[in-house]
């Protein structure tokens, strides 16, 4: 599914207006659409974000533009939830829900905490959803350069950088080769929907769609024999853990993390373990929208 299929998926859930105001405009290249309770609607494409019409145009004047009422935003709340909060709870505690067709919408809202509870979010005062785009072959050059050895490959950049977009296509490509399973905490890299990935994952991808990072890693360590194990932003000592147990037991890995630079890497508490065992062959450093910086080898320290 194209980032323009998507963008017909998100239509859905948006408000009446908004949802009418976007199909006069229709734009190519739209990133993110951003609700803001009482203030105007946001359009962003290539990074800058402008105000969308009632007539369908962008504008940086804030007077000209859609505004969205709190009862807007409580409809396209619901209709994100798929009118069942219940069952999204811990997505809506983690900040977002992942939609049909992988796009990713944040939530804002008062958060609140209560002992022993999870935290919930209610008077939600804002939604910004993130199209998600299936780029076929972006990580050809990545593919290319690692070889046919099975190695393991860690992909960094900043918010934007395209990171999930290339770490689909990379799972597509190591998935038609090797026997790949993919972890998709939260559902964005394979868009699975009623059991069928969305996107295009490989052929010999398995999906475990929903499963905590570290649970899932080991689920399929345990059942599903694979080579590669695709996941994305490492972030937790139970993560670490979990991936180097599959490494010592010979599989390799295909993972994401959030670094500006290189030596950023070595500065995250988190992944140091990983690094110090050697455990990436490759470091793919990506620019703005996936844009491929450098690959370079890394080095135990």
């Amino acid at each position: 599914m194209q980032a323009h299929e998507n963008l017909k998926t998100t239509l859905e859930y948006l408000p009446p207006a908004v949802r009418q105001s976007l199909q006069r405009l229709k734009p190519d290249g739209i990133e993110e659409i951003r609700l803001r309770c009482a203030r105007p609607v946001a359009v962003c494409i290539a990074g800058r974000e402008r105000f969308l019409t009632e007539s369908g145009m962008l504008t940086d004047t804030p007077e000209q533009a859609l505004h969205m009422r709190t009862e807007d935003i409580a409809q396209s709340f619901q209709a994100v939830c798929a009118y069942s909060l219940y069952s999204h709870e811990r997505d809506i505690a983690s900040g977002f829900v992942t939609i049909r067709g992988g796009c990713r919408v944040g939530i804002c809202g008062t958060a609140s905490n209560q002992p022993d509870m999870p935290m919930t979010l209610r008077h939600i005062s804002g939604l910004n959803f993130r199209i998600a785009g299936e780029f076929i072959g972006c990580a050809s050059q990545i593919f290319r350069q690692i070889g046919t050895e099975p190695v393991s490959i860690l992909l960094a950049g900043t918010v934007g950088s395209g990171k999930t977009t290339m770490l689909r296509d990379l799972c597509r490509l190591l998935g038609n080769r090797s026997r790949t399973s993919l972890v998709d905490e939260r559902g964005e890299i394979a868009a699975v929907h009623r059991g069928i990935p969305q996107h295009d994952v490989g052929l010999k991808t398995d999906v475990l769609d929903g499963y905590p990072r570290a649970v899932g890693i080991l689920t399929a360590l345990r059942v599903l024999t694979p080579e590669y194990i695709v996941c994305d932003e490492l972030s937790t000592q139970e993560d670490v853990q979990a991936v180097l147990q599959a490494a010592g037991c010979g599989v390799q890995f295909a993972a994401t993390c959030h670094a500006a630079t290189p030596d950023d890497l070595y500065r995250r508490p988190v992944l140091r373990p990983l690094l110090d065992a050697g455990m990436f062959r490759f470091c793919v450093m990506l620019g703005h929208a996936g844009t491929v910086q450098t690959i370079r080898r890394l080095a135990v320290r």
